[in-house]
């Protein structure tokens, strides 16, 4: 989308596909809207020109062919377009889509707030919000000549291109299923999750490469890995601020968009902690989760077991603060099921809090071969 984004323009058209489904939600499109959608795609897919890109990022979640609902509801191929404009340096782009993401978010609850009442918790929103970005600009992210993700982030907001960029990411990415301001913070609180779980991925297999081969950078991998694998914690803090009651006047509208269904997720926990047989029946209902129960994903080799081999102290206490940190998350993410879904099933089809219950814990996997499948390009999961 190179040459597109050099005008920096959002075209007439593009404008008004977008307000069709900001208007009132998206659940409210006629079924004409959504087969004019469905066929906006279709003509901006066959294009394939610079100049379609942007239609095809606003009409893709209504594409004919088979979607997971949790993509099509996050609108989640934006995040992968926004990572593939940064392929060459993975950290700064899922650095500046996470404050990308938390910007915006921000914006809305900062124009919504003088129409609010105590009652839905902007204020105490935004006082959370503005610490997990504090969170998000101290990460330690050595890339392209940073030490910092607010350098990174300091250093975008002066290029005009990087600001368009980030434009595109959170219209085209931001649209809600219902008309219920709260979503928003629900939807950005997905979208920050899914940048989160991407990079624990990453540093995960850096640090279980470093480990493999000796070298001295798996400890400096490891802190980096430990400030990522707080951030799901933070995020949480913000999303808490919805009330249950909040969270239910737009629950229905998600449909049948379930987390359970984010390849992102479970590839961080694969590599983190090797396959899971506990899961083969979620595995086994949808479609793109399937690889992950068959070689060479299967018997990837995870961190674990790799800082279990080193035998060294340091190296064991730092996955011991990882899986701390991320137990606590598990935790949380059980607690919110529970008391914001109180006997009721998950919309993935699972049985909701009992689901979430099952996995708190990481010490009951059943083994698997070990291997450390070469070729696997592990990264390359991410958001489609």
């Amino acid at each position: 989308m190179k040459a597109g984004l050099a005008s920096l323009q959002f075209p007439r058209r593009c404008d008004e596909i977008a307000q069709l489904q900001e208007h009132s939600g998206r659940q409210a499109l006629s079924e004409s809207d959504r087969d004019l959608l469905a066929k906006l795609y279709e003509e901006a897919y066959a294009d394939q020109s610079a100049e379609s890109e942007l239609m095809r990022l606003l009409t893709r979640s209504f594409s004919r062919e088979p979607i997971p609902e949790y993509y099509r509801y996050a609108n989640l191929h934006v995040y992968a377009w926004y990572l593939d404009l940064h392929q060459t340096e993975p950290v700064a782009g899922a650095v500046l889509a996470l404050e990308a993401t938390l910007a915006d978010l921000d914006a809305v609850e900062r124009r919504a707030a003088p129409r609010l009442t105590e009652a839905d918790n902007t204020e105490e929103r935004l006082v959370r919000l503005t610490t997990l970005r504090e969170q998000v600009g101290r990460l330690r992210v050595e890339t392209g000549g940073s030490t910092t993700a607010a350098e990174i982030i300091d250093r975008a907001r002066d290029d005009a291109l990087a600001r368009w960029q980030a434009s595109v990411l959170t219209r085209c990415s931001g649209f809600l299923a219902s008309a219920d301001h709260h979503e928003h913070m629900f939807l950005r609180a997905v979208h920050a999750c899914e940048l989160a779980f991407y990079l624990i991925r990453y540093f995960t297999v850096r640090a279980r490469t470093a480990i493999r081969r000796g070298d001295d950078r798996a400890h400096a991998l490891m802190s980096q890995l430990a400030q990522c694998a707080e951030l799901p914690n933070h995020i949480f803090h913000v999303l808490r601020t919805l009330t249950p009651e909040l969270f239910l006047g737009f629950r229905d509208a998600t449909g049948e968009a379930s987390a359970v269904q984010s390849l992102n997720y479970h590839m961080m926990e694969l590599v983190i902690y090797g396959y899971d047989a506990r899961k083969v029946e979620a595995y086994s209902k949808f479609d793109h989760l399937r690889q992950l129960s068959l070689p060479p994903l299967r018997s990837v080799r995870s961190l674990r077991d790799s800082v279990q081999d080193a035998d060294d102290p340091r190296l064991t206490e730092a996955f011991a603060e990882v899986e701390r940190t991320l137990l606590t998350w598990r935790g949380r993410h059980y607690g919110f099921g529970r008391r914001y879904l109180p006997g009721m099933p998950g919309s993935g089809g699972t049985e909701g809090a009992g689901y979430l219950r099952r996995f708190v814990h990481k010490d009951n996997l059943a083994p698997e071969p070990i291997t450390t499948a070469p070729g696997v390009d592990l990264l390359g999961f991410a958001f489609r």
